[in-house]
């Protein structure tokens, strides 16, 4: 609705019809200001959507660096929000999953590891060789579990100020150790022929982990703080 204005020449009103004019003029300017503000506040509400594109984005960049960077983004771009751009969470998020992904390869070891020495307690001879290899493998697995959560406290020391390269280094050395671990456990069962259904599953489980070990151990090389 427009409003015409006239213009009158200045002079001295009543003061009550003053106060009116103030406080209609008063009233008018709180109904713009609202109405600045709730446009502004619209605005604002679309905002978050883009920072949650940016994170992504800024997720896959980092994964397309490691050896499997579609695996890299699809498990680690879910927690992008909780990422944001920072490179340090990015690492520790990685770091945390691969935790999460050893203690289940872990899992299915020990229970094969289980029923091999079931089936051994049987036999009048113990020293079965698939039995050996299983519990090689596990120790080498729960090694693999230490050394990634050693990594991920020595993560907890970069924002601190004090000799960061260092810290990013022994980072590096952890990691890998539990890639080698990973490696050195599958090594056993193509020495020593063993039951062809547990070398797959051993296989399969532990190469799985080797590929998101071996992502973390990406991400962390090309960290730059």
């Amino acid at each position: 609705m427009q409003h015409s204005c006239t213009i009158r020449p200045y002079k001295f009103v009543h003061t009550r019809k003053t106060k009116g004019n103030m406080s209609q003029f008063l009233y008018s300017l709180t109904l713009v200001f609202v109405f600045l503000t709730s446009t502004n506040i619209q605005t604002t509400a679309a905002t978050p959507s883009s920072y949650s594109q940016n994170h992504k984005m800024f997720v896959k960049t980092a994964c397309n660096s490691t050896t499997y960077p579609d695996k890299c983004y699809k498990s680690l771009s879910t927690y992008s929000t909780a990422i944001k751009s920072d490179p340090i969470k990015l690492c520790t998020t990685a770091l945390k999953l691969n935790v999460k992904s050893a203690k289940e390869a872990t899992s299915v070891v020990a229970k094969l590891l289980k029923k091999s020495q079931k089936y051994a307690a049987g036999r009048k001879s113990r020293m079965v060789p698939e039995t050996l290899i299983l519990k090689d493998c596990l120790e080498e697995m729960e090694d693999t579990i230490v050394e990634l959560k050693q990594a991920i406290t020595e993560m907890k020391t970069l924002r601190a100020g004090d000799s960061i390269a260092e810290h990013i280094t022994n980072v590096r050395t952890w990691v890998s150790s539990a890639l080698t671990d990973e490696g050195t456990c599958t090594d056993g069962f193509e020495e020593v022929k063993v039951n062809k259904e547990t070398k797959k599953t051993v296989t399969k489980v532990v190469q799985e982990l080797a590929t998101t070990t071996s992502n973390t151990l990406a991400l962390i090389t090309n960290l730059s703080y």
